[in-house]
């Protein structure tokens, strides 16, 4: 069975670095969320998310040297919502965040990706 879930669109886009891609699943008026942590939370509009993007990826480039990892769980899809569990491990195991993503879903695109994390 194929997956049409715009959030396995999203992660696809981002593991291809396809940020126009990643941004296109989500819906124009659609937000990103970020957890308040070590830095300010933000809340980043669709016209942001690529930027946005870009920098995240650089941080994942930053693990990846270092030998650390993200890590991701089973979509759970309840509804017009879906959560996903995920961690950030060290090159030893060693558990450096974790978190939930919660994805409100509307159309075919992701309206909201909103952050929830421990550090």
């Amino acid at each position: 069975m194929t997956d049409t879930s715009p959030v396995a669109a999203f992660f696809a886009a981002c593991d291809a670095d396809d940020l126009d891609a990643a941004a296109d699943c989500f819906a124009p008026d659609g937000v990103w969320i970020v957890a308040a942590g070590p830095e300010p939370g933000h809340t980043y509009h669709r016209k942001e998310i690529p930027g946005f993007l870009a920098e995240i990826i650089g941080k994942r480039d930053e693990l990846d040297a270092v030998g650390a990892r993200m890590v991701y769980g089973e979509r759970v899809v309840v509804a017009d919502r879906e959560f996903l569990e995920f961690r950030c491990e060290s090159a030893t195991g060693e558990v450096l965040e974790r978190g939930v993503d919660v994805f409100t879903l509307r159309d075919g695109k992701i309206l909201v990706k909103d952050v929830f994390r421990k550090a």
